[in-house]
């Protein structure tokens, strides 16, 4: 009988590398220097036990990375390879993990692919094995102040709409004219109005590059900062600094970012955890912020 076990390298340092030695070190030659890379003791281990004792292990990095598995020959085709990685999944899951991924030897491929898992990028050589990225995703949503990675969107609107929908506190966007393909629909008007109304320290700050095309036409979130003024505010940038500017973007409470290049409108990328870069584009902002100046033209109601 075979049983899955969660441990971790301090409790159970010694059946870990055990198997590891037997599998990677003895059988297929990788050097002990890289096998050892010093990402044990921070990562969750499993181990499989069946009647002879340790016969099997797998490990899974915060960063969803799983790795190091390894069955011992006597114990091989009896399904503990895939009870391993299903405890790391379940484990991923419990973590709320987006995604998990993993670098297979491509012999192995197939079996991966059969778990959820899709190869991506090119084969390349570990320890002189080739190897295969592969990812399986756990969930659709990014999660603000979670997920991280610069990843690139498609659909400015939905990212802007996820961030603000997530947001607690602060929410900052520098715009062209808060351009209504992205943030002029009845579901980012929501969110601004659900964020503004949070608590009392809900702080909403929007910067515009022309003010004209908002003043004429109108805007969902004109009319928002017109009713609740105390928490959104607009103003507009000055015009030397705007033309300066090649890139718009949206720092939502200093977690995480969406950015818009002018210059090269395909170059979008978002990051929802990225507390360093997303502070620099809030730096940013506040320096723009500060400079810039209202337009009596946004303070009355367009009809």
């Amino acid at each position: 009988m075979m049983k899955i076990v969660e441990t971790d390298w301090h409790r159970d340092e010694d059946a870990l590398r055990a198997i590891r030695s037997a599998v990677f070190i003895d059988e297929q030659q990788v050097p002990p220097a890289l096998e050892w890379d010093g990402e044990d003791e921070n990562a969750c281990h499993w181990l499989a036990v069946d009647e002879e004792g340790p016969a099997g292990t797998v490990r899974l990095l915060r960063s969803g990375h799983i790795g190091r598995m390894a069955v011992l020959a006597r114990a091989r085709r009896r399904g503990i390879a895939r009870a391993l990685l299903h405890a790391a999944i379940d484990k991923a899951r419990e973590l709320n993990l987006r995604e998990v991924f993993l670098y297979a030897q491509t012999h192995a491929q197939g079996f991966y692919a059969a778990e959820g898992f899709v190869a991506g990028g090119a084969e390349f050589m570990d320890a002189g094995i080739p190897h295969i990225t592969m990812r399986r995703l756990l969930r659709e949503a990014y999660e603000l102040g979670r997920d991280s990675g610069r990843h690139a969107i498609s659909d400015a609107s939905d990212t802007a709409c996820s961030l603000i929908s997530q947001c607690r506190h602060q929410l900052r966007i520098v715009s062209q004219a808060l351009e209504p393909d992205i943030y002029d629909n009845p579901r980012i008007e929501e969110a601004v109005s659900r964020l503004a109304r949070l608590h009392r320290n809900s702080e909403i700050r929007l910067l515009v590059c022309d003010s004209r095309e908002l003043a004429t036409y109108g805007h969902r979130l004109l009319s928002l900062a017109q009713r609740l003024s105390s928490a959104i505010k607009i103003r507009v940038i000055d015009k030397q600094l705007a033309s300066q500017l090649n890139e718009t973007f949206l720092v939502a409470d200093k977690l995480g970012l969406m950015v818009l290049n002018r210059v090269e409108p395909e170059q979008r990328w978002a990051d929802f955890n990225n507390v360093p870069v997303a502070k620099t584009y809030a730096d940013q902002f506040e320096e723009l912020w500060h400079s810039a100046h209202e337009d009596p033209r946004l303070r009355r109601l367009v009809i």
